[in-house]
């Protein structure tokens, strides 16, 4: 039945992935429309009638979307487009699923070989099959957003966070050895003011002053002023 034909077609098309950044589309966006539906209803015509993927055929988008997310669960991004959304906002679709490479890599090709073997495709349909979805999984590898695309402040994603961390750690340094000395100087003025009471005996007042600009610093540190 439909059911039986969507879900092999799902198994023998698509692979779950371990890239948190893979996901592929349930729905088409404002341009061409990528998404997995579309590809079957290229495919299998006779399953999805003459309304084929468009907004007449939504009853049964639903179901075969469900059937997807069955398999792989469903997810809100940004990566993948929204027709009833603003470009940018986020829609849906299945959440750590991509394309097989069908042509390119043996294990994919002979997985969907024999899963479209089982339900009747003869090797004609097979190659043309695989074909059609290799050509959307180039085409999804080239239009597909990053979940956090580059930007003002923010890096790309091959670039090393532990740079910036290190630089967030240089900057939190400076500025703390700023207030520090800030506080520091505070310190020595009222440090000056009573060096009399802290001075020791044989010491001088220089050394007594030193000692208290040190004691009262630390109590500040250690009260978390700074």
């Amino acid at each position: 039945n439909n059911a039986r034909i969507a879900r092999v077609f799902f198994e023998a098309a698509t692979k779950a992935s371990q890239d948190s950044e893979d996901i592929l589309p349930q729905e088409g966006g404002s341009g061409e429309d990528l998404s997995v539906f579309n590809v079957f209803s290229i495919l299998f015509p006779e399953m999805v009638g003459i309304a084929g993927a468009g907004a007449n055929n939504k009853r049964m988008r639903l179901h075969f979307n469900k059937i997807g997310y069955q398999i792989y669960g469903k997810e809100q991004s940004r990566r993948v487009p929204s027709h009833r959304a603003k470009p940018g906002n986020p829609g849906y679709g299945f959440r750590l699923a991509r394309w097989r490479d069908t042509l390119d890599n043996a294990e994919d090709s002979s997985h969907c070989e024999g899963l479209l073997r089982s339900i009747s495709c003869d090797e004609t349909r097979i190659e043309r099959i695989k074909c059609v979805v290799q050509g959307y999984r180039n085409q999804w590898e080239q239009v597909r957003r990053p979940s956090c695309p580059a930007g003002p402040g923010r890096p790309r994603r091959n670039q090393s966070p532990k740079t910036h961390n290190s630089d967030d750690a240089d900057s939190n340094s400076s500025g703390a050895a700023g207030g520090g000395a800030a506080l520091g100087g505070a310190a020595a003025f009222s440090a000056q003011r009573n060096s009399h009471k802290h001075a020791r005996a044989g010491g001088n007042a220089e050394h007594g002053f030193l000692a208290v600009n040190t004691d009262e610093s630390q109590t500040l540190a250690d009260e978390g002023l700074w």
